[in-house]
């Protein structure tokens, strides 16, 4: 009963990857849960010390709005920018040290864009390209919820497209071997 075992290893083959993607699927949400909240928290303390160190006052209920809106994915320059504003106007600082305290608070403002990429992907079986563009995409169309749906369709695509590259290049036929020491395909 040949039919009957290819049917039952089918069925385990199946069986493996749905556990497989249901695991990227939890490692991805995960992943981009862990570092929207992660560089939320980070930027929102660099702004925060930047406040402090430029002297502003409610430096700390600032940082916690920076915090509230990196969690949201509203960009903190919504926040830095009238803080900016603040220190050139109120006449407390000088020229050298309000261009000083304005460098510093633009760059703690777009610290996000440099700390996303690096902090999404981590510990999800698919590139960060990949759960990056899925969670941006998301996000721009359907939201908060979006930015976890995106990255997790991305992230399943992607992974079901490389197990059927892999697997057609395992069955075709017409496609180069390579025989234990050889270095270049042979046909």
């Amino acid at each position: 009963m040949p039919s009957s075992d290819h049917s039952r290893n089918n069925i385990i083959v199946t069986l493996l990857r749905d556990r497989t993607l249901a695991t990227l699927s939890t490692a991805t949400i995960r992943a981009v849960a862990q570092g929207v909240i992660g560089v939320a928290f980070i930027q929102a303390t660099i702004i925060g010390l930047a406040l402090l160190f430029a002297g502003v006052p409610w430096a700390g209920v600032i940082a916690i709005i920076a915090l509230v809106l990196g969690i949201a994915q509203v960009p903190a320059l919504i926040v830095t920018v009238p803080v900016i504003g603040y220190i050139w106007s109120s006449g407390n600082y000088s020229t050298g040290m309000a261009t000083t305290h304005t460098i510093i608070l633009v760059l703690a403002g777009m610290a996000d864009n440099v700390l996303k990429p690096l902090m999404l992907g981590r510990g999800v079986d698919a590139p960060m390209p990949v759960i990056l563009l899925g969670a941006l995409g998301g996000m721009a169309s359907a939201g908060i919820l979006g930015m976890f749906v995106g990255a997790t369709l991305l992230a399943v695509g992607y992974q079901t497209f490389m197990t059927w590259v892999a697997s057609s290049d395992d069955n075709d036929p017409a496609a180069p071997k390579n025989e234990p020491g050889d270095s270049k395909p042979t046909n």
